[in-house]
């Protein structure tokens, strides 16, 4: 596994996808109450980028943290930007990738290696 520095904090928007590709891999990366969080930008179900999806936080209900999820724009399914599920299900989901900032803001996203 290896960190890449891909987008200064300040280059991502509340509710915008970036996608980006490292290593191979596809990634969807956006902020979400000013956490960067990076998922497969691949629906599990059509293959559509889910950067050209609709990115929706839900507001923090005092049970739970807030929820992101990410729609892909093709066929509609929701998946979430915390842990890769889709539409709810415990049993399908799609890889969520680790972010980190840098001291200086930069955002950082550890993928696997080529192959991987």
């Amino acid at each position: 596994m290896q960190y890449y520095r891909v987008l200064h904090l300040d280059d991502l928007h509340l509710g915008q996808g970036h996608r980006i590709d490292l290593d191979g891999h596809a990634i969807l990366l956006t902020k979400l109450a000013g956490t960067p969080l990076a998922i497969d930008d691949a629906c599990p179900r059509d293959g559509a980028s889910l950067s050209a999806g609709r990115i929706e936080e839900l507001p923090d209900d005092g049970t739970e943290a807030q929820v992101g999820f990410v729609t892909c724009a093709s066929d509609g399914v929701r998946i979430s930007l915390h842990d890769g599920s889709v539409d709810g299900s415990a049993d399908e989901r799609v890889p969520v990738y680790a972010t980190r900032l840098t001291a200086d803001s930069w955002v950082e996203v550890e993928v696997p290696g080529p192959g991987a």
